[in-house]
């Protein structure tokens, strides 16, 4: 470094402290004597940059033990006239050792202004020969050679840890002899004026000793050097060569770290102590209402004390401080601060100190691992990625004196959440994981009344295949029920909502009906109500995360949305997708949950990747006209997809690989293609609803059934298939692995190929549907051959890169070409030194990062200015003069050449995404070829008896049916000894009933009897076998549910009034093509108002309404009040003892309504009862609550109490009948 700019740089620029370096003389010139006399260096520049790379080697475990030593100097030294002092180290052009008294910082070359990335890496080399590198995270260290290895421009930029260790070989000149842990390569700056501590006027550590080759220096004469230096040092240096040369072999980790650990502390005491107050960028502290965890307040004073790397850091932390930040660093992904403590406590990650801050760190090739770790733990991550290489960061840096253009440049470039991944890696399941948006808007109902309404607008999207959905849930009635479907079909793993209204932590709004009147709840920006945030975590599942955005400055309205997609540009056209069309001409609120979703994908970077696909499209949860609806409680009750005892109750589930056991979709999921899973949930979600649709699906499955060799083709085809679906938004977005881009061409093909052995296996046998999926399956010859003849298949394969044939890219040619160029150059220039040197044996030879050495057997005479690079007893290695500057400009050449290949990797995936409408039209084929296959294999599944429901489409004004014939529960397996029952609904039989009222006894079978009837037909008009004789069926237009017992206590709703509320969307929503099922309605209540509700409830149904339905009971009042008795009696209880419990005969007082009840055996005595599981005709006489009490446990004399108190209140009943 020249003595102007070393005059010129403050000392409070610099950012590394006192410490101790040292280096051979690389002049050829005779070395002076121990008297501090400094011999002329080849390159002043070059030095300091070479001392700038020896800082980086510091052997932290010494620090400490220096740090006294250095506090001593610093003190003494500061008598000393520093101008002076400036002035002899200019002079002395020689190698030298100095001592800076500033703060210890061993940080990258970010932090150091001094650092000449030429300059360094060329004088670096000449300590470096072929010693094996280390470095450690925390406290462990790996050993990393060869060209595995970090080398010292990677070590200074990737991350360094107080243990940086590095063994070279101390000995003779040569660099051969036993090994040695060679100390801190520690820096002084020292005048050669005098020393008040030494008082000879020799420098704190003497001048090296002469060597041979000293023109030539290595490391490790450098250490052997620094060994012999002691004599000649001053008496307040010696007790430091002796520490230092203890440190060597004694000092224990444990006193080193504690050490650390000490000088850590004391340099950053009151450094972050604002962190100690943490406060959001309002300067809310945590339980203040409306903190905001994203942000972080950072002092002012805390920014100007900040190094540039710091600053760096903090302006993407400050703004994420509720996400842990993996932030690159050459090869590893450092983590600081509050993410280190994270990193140590929950995963046991190596905690260390690194620039100024607590750091943690995992390798580069581990990243995805531990993202799926701190994300299954719940965190959100970000990832902040080095923008360039280490050689493009020099090219930058040319001609540049700029402090921030020494910086390498990063970028945040994603965040990962749970519900937001796109990575195929990161994905844990097949089915869709959706981000949810939710605007509330409060009116009335607009019918001409002043009664009050409430409306949503939701969108939804699922990342992994940039899907989104949007839809407008209007009018909804006060329990949500609307919205509860939305919910429970799409599942979300994140909700997005206004901040404002009802949720935790909001501030200015309770969230109550009268707020939500104001101007802004009419766009969706008053936040959400208390009814409707009870009804959202209640139905949602436990692991769902929520998210408060600012109306309009985070959550867009309607009117921003619109700006946001004309400036962003994200279509190539001017021309919306047609469903964003509508929502901004039609449907406001789910414009608005559009924007609120887009603005929260900005703020994970995905918002481009995502939206410029145009995948929008209208989402319909109640599907009248199309599809048999299932609203909410249906698909929890049922338990189409999670058992509801096993997800709390809400139903939902948490989004599992596997769909839960015991579920209908369980029973379906046959499905070969991870996108074929996602479109047969879609089916599960909206059965069909015309006899036709239905019919034209069983069709093609009794085909697949039929013909085992099409369905064995199909089979084996679509098990090697990849998910085609998330890896094409992928290659739209640019961000697709080679592997798995070359995995969607092979996808294609095999596709493509079997629709075309399926068109000659089928021929015109096949059904209707199975012709017509094969005829809109369009050709790909095409557009295979185009991207077969755009790169080179066997370096794709052999080596993960797209590498275009010759000729086909021309800035890739330009850059092959002097690539080229350069090779035979270093061909021919390795022939003209054998030649000069007339010795055959000379060979290039590649040490690390260092390629092309002139590896020259020992008897040769090498001339002087050749660079000497390392050395071996037998060889040395050199860069000739010329050979130097062809190196580096061939290592430029690789780069620009790389950068043309990654050019030419978006250019070729740019190509293919303007086919994505053509591939994605493909892969919809084979996702409904894949379902029909999925419910081929699952009617295969069912055992026997199953058959082919007979679905007829009823004549106009002619009643619904449903007839089956020894129905079974699908998801027992016949093996079980379930016991099937015939049941009839409808019809225009005389005697015919479309409500049946099921009574018997506790665990009778009833409530099963009502599941199997519901998931018969759901079986049916999904295209699949059901599990009886016969069935014949007229499509049902919608199922309604009303079973089991439960409370709401986050809707603040007791078990009675759920009860009320799901009979009350039965009564408002059914008609005479429905089917509904009530469960023992009325028991949260007392008995005479549990049964008069039941009974009024009931007679709607059957007289009013008309659907079809059973209706069971436990009430003997209510079977009392419906019927009357005959002459002749059925008997519900075979008698094992002495009972001759008989029920009467009845007949129906009100028509079209059929008493049934579960049979059972009774022995009285032992209060035993066996349960038949038979469905017969008439009204069971007692529920037989005792026998199941003493079945349970309960103690024989409180049944028998029980018993009598109950044979009390029977006899005054009948007393006050009479």
């Amino acid at each position: 470094m020249s003595g102007a700019k070393d005059s010129s740089t403050p000392k409070s620029a610099r950012t590394q402290t006192s410490i101790f370096s040292f280096f051979s003389t690389p002049s050829t010139k005779t070395t002076q004597s121990a008297n501090g006399t400094l011999q002329e260096s080849r390159d002043r520049d070059s030095q300091d940059a070479l001392l700038d790379e020896l800082d980086d080697l510091v052997d932290d475990d010494m620090l400490a033990e220096v740090e006294h030593a250095e506090k001593k100097h610093s003190s003494a030294m500061a008598s000393s006239n520093r101008r002076k002092r400036k002035a002899a180290y200019v002079e002395s052009e020689d190698d030298e050792m100095a001592l800076d008294d500033e703060s210890v910082d061993v940080d990258d070359d970010d932090e150091d202004e001094d650092y000449k990335p030429e300059e360094a890496k060329a004088a670096a080399s000449q300590v470096r020969g072929s010693r094996s590198h280390r470095r450690a995270i925390g406290d462990s260290d790996e050993d990393e050679e060869g060209d595995e290895g970090l080398e010292l421009d990677e070590e200074i930029e990737a991350v360094a840890t107080p243990a940086m260790q590095r063994k070279v070989k101390s000995g003779d000149g040569s660099g051969e002899g036993p090994e040695t842990r060679v100390p801190s390569l520690l820096r002084m700056r020292y005048s050669t004026t005098g020393s008040s501590s030494s008082g000879s006027g020799l420098p704190l550590i003497s001048m090296l000793k002469p060597q041979a080759n000293a023109g030539r220096p290595t490391l490790k004469r450098a250490s052997t050097s620094l060994m012999s230096a002691g004599t000649a040092a001053s008496s307040e240096s010696e007790p430091l060569m002796q520490r230092m040369q203890q440190s060597v072999t004694g000092t224990t980790k444990s006193e080193a770290k504690r050490a650390r650990a000490a000088a850590f502390a004391k340099k950053n005491e009151g450094r972050y102590a604002w962190l100690e107050d943490v406060r959001d960028a309002q300067k809310l502290r945590p339980g203040d209402p409306g903190y905001d965890k994203r942000t972080l307040y950072v002092p002012d004073s805390a920014w100007r004390q900040f190094s540039a790397f710091e600053r760096q850091y903090w302006e993407i932390k400050s703004q994420r401080w509720d996400t842990v930040v993996f932030f690159k660093k050459g090869k590893f992904y450092e983590l600081y601060e509050k993410d280190a403590s994270i990193a140590h406590q929950q995963f046991d990650l190596k905690m260390t100190d690194r620039v100024n801050m607590r750091m943690a760190g995992v390798p580069e090739s581990s990243f995805d691992h531990w993202v799926a770790q701190f994300l299954a733990k719940g965190h959100k991550v970000a990832r902040v990625d080095q923008m360039e290489s280490r050689l493009a960061k020099e090219m930058r840096e040319r001609g540049s004196s700029k402090k921030g253009d020494r910086l390498v440049e990063r970028e945040l470039t994603g965040v990962l959440t749970a519900g937001t991944l796109v990575d195929p890696t990161l994905l844990t399941q097949d089915l869709a994981t959706h981000c949810m948006a939710i605007v509330e808007a409060a009116h009335t109902r607009g019918d001409g009344s002043a009664e009050p309404a409430t409306s949503f607008g939701v969108a939804f999207v699922d990342t992994s295949t940039a899907q989104f959905r949007l839809c407008t849930v209007a009018n909804d009635d006060a329990q949500r029920s609307g919205l509860e479907t939305l919910l429970v079909q799409v599942n979300p793993r994140e909700v997005v909502y206004v901040r404002g209204g009802a949720g935790p932590g909001q501030r200015a709004r309770g969230g109550s009906e009268a707020e939500l009147s104001s101007p802004d709840a009419q766009d969706g920006m008053a936040g959400l109500s208390q009814a409707t945030w009870r009804m959202l975590k209640n139905t949602c599942g436990p692991d769902t995360d929520w998210i408060a955005l600012a109306p309009r400055r985070e959550f867009w309205d309607a009117p921003i949305t619109m700006r946001e997609f004309s400036q962003a540009a994200y279509f190539e056209t001017d021309t919306w997708p047609a469903a964003l069309q509508h929502a901004a001409e039609n449907e406001r609120l789910a414009l608005a949950s559009v924007g609120g979703l887009l603005a929260y994908l900005r703020g994970l970077r995905l918002d481009t990747d995502l939206a410029k696909l145009g995948n929008f499209e209208m989402y319909t949860p109640l599907q009248h006209s199309s599809a048999l609806v299932l609203d909410g409680p249906t698909l929890t009750n049922l338990d189409i997809f999670t058992v509801a005892a096993e997800s709390g109750g809400s139903g939902t589930g948490s989004g599992s690989a596997a769909p839960a056991q015991g579920t209908l979709f369980a029973l379906v999921d046959h499905a070969r293609t991870a996108f074929g899973r996602r479109l047969l949930r879609r089916w599960t979600c909206h059965p069909l609803r015309h006899a036709n649709a239905i019919n034209a699906r069983l069709d093609a499955v009794d085909f697949l059934l039929e013909a085992a060799d099409v369905r064995e083709t199909c089979t084996e085809a679509l098990a090697g298939l990849p998910d085609l679906e998330r890896r094409l938004s992928r290659i739209h977005a640019g961000r697709c692995k080679v592997a798995d881009f070359l995995g969607v061409l092979a996808g294609l093909r095999v596709m493509d190929e079997l629709v075309a052995q399926l068109r000659h296996e089928c021929g015109a046998e096949a059904p209707a549907r199975v012709q017509t999926l094969l005829a809109t399956f369009p050709p790909l010859g095409d557009l295979l051959a185009e991207f077969d003849a755009a790169f080179d298949a066997r370096v794709a394969d052999a080596e993960g890169r797209l590498e275009p044939v010759p000729g086909s890219d021309g800035p890739y040619d330009d850059a092959q070409d002097a690539v080229a160029a350069l090779d035979a150059w270093l061909e021919q220039h390795l022939r003209d030194t054998r030649a000069r040197f007339d010795c055959a044996d000379i060979v290039y030879k590649h040490m690390g990062k260092e390629h092309y050495q002139l590896e020259f057997p020992a008897a040769v005479d090498v001339p002087p200015d050749f660079f000497r690079l390392s050395a071996t007893k037998t060889a040395s290695r050199y860069w000739s003069p010329p050979l130097r500057a062809k190196v580096r400009a061939r290592a430029e050449a690789v780069e620009t050449r790389t950068m043309a290949l990654d050019s030419f990797q978006m250019r070729l995936y740019a190509r293919f995404a303007r086919h994505y409408a053509l591939v994605l039209r493909c892969v919809g084929v084979v996702a409904e070829l894949d379902c029909l296959l999925a419910l081929a294999a699952a009617s295969a599944a069912m055992g026997t008896p199953t058959c082919r429901p007979t679905v007829v489409e009823p004549a106009a004004g002619a009643a619904a049916f449903v007839d089956f014939r020894q129905l079974r529960h699908p998801c027992v397996a016949p093996a079980a000894g379930f016991v099937a029952n015939d049941i009839t609904l409808g019809g225009k039989a005389a005697d015919a009933a479309s409500m049946i009222l099921l009574t018997g006894p506790n665990m009778g079978g009833k409530s099963t009897l009502l599941r199997q009837v519901c998931l018969g037909v759901l079986l049916a008009q999904l295209g699949c076998h059901v599990p009886a004789q016969a069935a014949t069926i007229t499509p049902v237009d919608r199922l309604f549910t009303r079973i089991g017992a439960r409370d709401n206590m986050l809707a603040g709703r007791s078990t009675f009034m759920v009860e009320m509320a799901e009979t009350a969307t039965i009564l408002r929503h059914a008609t005479p093509r429905s089917l509904a099922v009530l469960d023992e309605l009325g028991r949260g209540t007392s008995t005479h108002d549990g049964a008069a509700v039941a009974f009024a409830a009931l007679h709607a149904l059957c007289a009013r309404v008309g659907c079809l339905g059973v209706f069971s009971t436990h009430y003997g009042l209510l079977a009392d009040a419906m019927y009357t008795p005959e002459p002749t009696g059925f008997t519900d209880s075979v008698d094992l003892a002495k009972s001759t419990d008989v029920a009467p005969t009845v007949h129906a007082v009100i028509p079209r309504l059929r008493p049934m009840f579960m049979a059972c055996a009774v022995d009285e005595a032992e209060h035993r009862v066996t349960f038949l599981y038979r469905l017969q005709r008439g009204v069971a006489s007692k529920s037989h609550g005792m026998n199941v009490a003493a079945m349970a446990g309960v103690p024989l004399s409180v049944v028998r109490r029980a018993d009598h108190v109950a044979k009390l209140f029977e006899e005054r009943l009948n007393q006050r009948r009479a």
